[in-house]
């Protein structure tokens, strides 16, 4: 099994960003058959990559919350007495929260109700714009010198930087976001800051094969 040792952040920022969590939260609410919230419904988050099991129960709305989470696939359970199992897939993103709403049907809890639809969370609790890069394509497409970075440029608003410019006079990587000074970006590796402190370019580059995906937030991001 192929083993991702880091997880990346890129923050493509015209300004110095503050602390950013790099982990995800699933959120949601469990209802019964008449539309009415569910209290002490147990809840079950399973990762399917390493198989790490968080649990969560629901309150007096419901609700129900499990942070601190990894991004990758994870199947959700949830039951309660008198009601039948409810199982469902999930892809957690980087640094994503996903809502998701749970209806227990009637039933013994031996039985069990799957859905197998694909689940497109909106992001409507954050005005934040950017995008991930997942790793389908950062193995899948044609890298230059491996440098995973350049796919940054898929993303809306990131342009190579001017020729004549500091970054393309050395050769390093650079990009302008959104009209910004390409050494006006800053860069986290795992929630640390991965900058170089002297020109404001990237610090460490990992190997393209140990990097899952990473994140581009190009304005408004979260605090």
């Amino acid at each position: 099994m192929k083993i991702h040792a880091f997880l990346l952040a890129i923050i493509l920022l015209p300004s110095v960003a503050p602390a950013q969590s790099l982990r995800g939260a699933v959120t949601g609410t469990v209802i019964g058959a008449s539309g009415a919230p569910i209290f002490g419904a147990a809840v079950q988050l399973v990762h399917t990559d390493t198989n790490r099991i968080r649990n969560g129960s629901t309150d007096e709305q419901g609700a129900f919350a499990i942070s601190n989470l990894p991004p990758g696939e994870y199947r959700i359970e949830a039951h309660h007495d008198g009601h039948r199992k409810h199982v469902q897939r999930i892809t957690l993103r980087l640094n994503q929260e996903i809502q998701v709403g749970i209806p227990l049907l009637p039933g013994q809890r031996t039985d069990a109700v799957e859905v197998t639809a694909a689940l497109e969370p909106l992001r409507t609790n954050s005005a934040a714009l950017g995008g991930v890069i997942e790793n389908v394509q950062i193995t899948g497409l044609p890298l230059d010198g491996r440098n995973f970075y350049e796919l940054s440029l898929l993303l809306p608003g990131v342009a190579p930087p001017a020729p004549g410019s500091a970054g393309s006079v050395r050769g390093e990587f650079a990009v302008n976001v959104n009209g910004a000074r390409e050494d006006s970006n800053n860069f986290l590796l795992d929630g640390v800051f991965n900058g170089d402190p002297q020109l404001n370019g990237v610090g460490v580059t990992p190997p393209v094969d140990a990097v899952r995906e990473f994140e581009v937030a190009t304005s408004t991001y979260d605090a």
